[in-house]
């Protein structure tokens, strides 16, 4: 038999109660499930939706759905990566390097100008600060309309990189630029290093990190395209 579309409704009702508000997560459930139902209902006509549902879902083991749910979910982390490395492969072959490559020497430029050999740290963690809440403030509305798809959740890593990149910048701030005998010792030295090269990957990062949410919105538009759901 075929399933009405009240019937893929109530379907979807119920994945939605085992724990799976994401619509674009329902309907790869859906996918998987629709046909088992089909089928059990089809042997036995007397099956409600409900009770096929709970048999499905028994089907699947004591996690249920959830490896479906982390296939996915798992599948769209890795396409969201893609987009970041294939967008910082066109950064750096492209004319637009010339736009992190230009500020950088302004920063040491000024640091110069200023006879401050460590100023020009202070002017980039001053820029990735400000750079940050730039992209929170610009996407926040976004985020709100886009939050029912797990497509566009998956981007949460890049504000997770926001967030790291506002942490880096204060420590930058108080290990790097302050003066004094804070920077004795091997330990803090190597410290030193690594938020230097934190601060270089997010200097370079914050440039395509837009273009990597822009692709994420895209990819969750087209979803919203084919299942109709806003």
């Amino acid at each position: 038999m075929k399933l009405s579309k009240d019937q893929i409704e109530q379907l979807k009702k119920l994945i939605s109660y085992k724990g799976y508000p994401e619509i674009d997560v329902q309907y790869e459930i859906l996918d998987h499930v629709a046909c088992k139902v089909e089928d059990l209902m089809s042997e036995n006509p007397k099956l409600s939706v409900p009770d096929a549902f709970q048999k499905v879902h028994a089907s699947f083991g004591i996690f249920g759905f959830s490896t479906l749910e982390e296939s996915y979910k798992k599948m769209i982390e890795k396409r969201l990566w893609g987009y970041y490395w294939n967008e910082l492969k066109q950064l750096l072959t492209s004319y637009r390097i010339i736009f992190p490559l230009g500020l950088l020497f302004i920063f040491y430029q000024s640091s110069a100008l200023l006879g401050d050999s460590k100023a020009w740290i202070l002017m980039m963690i001053g820029f990735l600060f400000i750079s940050f809440i730039w992209v929170v403030i610009r996407y926040w509305n976004t985020h709100k309309k886009y939050k029912k798809y797990a497509s566009y959740m998956a981007s949460n890593s890049v504000f997770q990189l926001t967030n790291f990149g506002v942490l880096t910048c204060l420590y930058g701030h108080n290990f790097v630029y302050r003066q004094g005998g804070v920077q004795e010792g091997l330990f803090v030295k190597i410290f030193i290093g690594a938020i230097l090269t934190a601060i270089a990957f997010l200097f370079i990062s914050i440039f395509i990190l837009p273009r990597v949410l822009d692709r994420s919105i895209a990819d969750t538009e087209e979803l919203i395209q084919v299942y109709g759901e806003g």
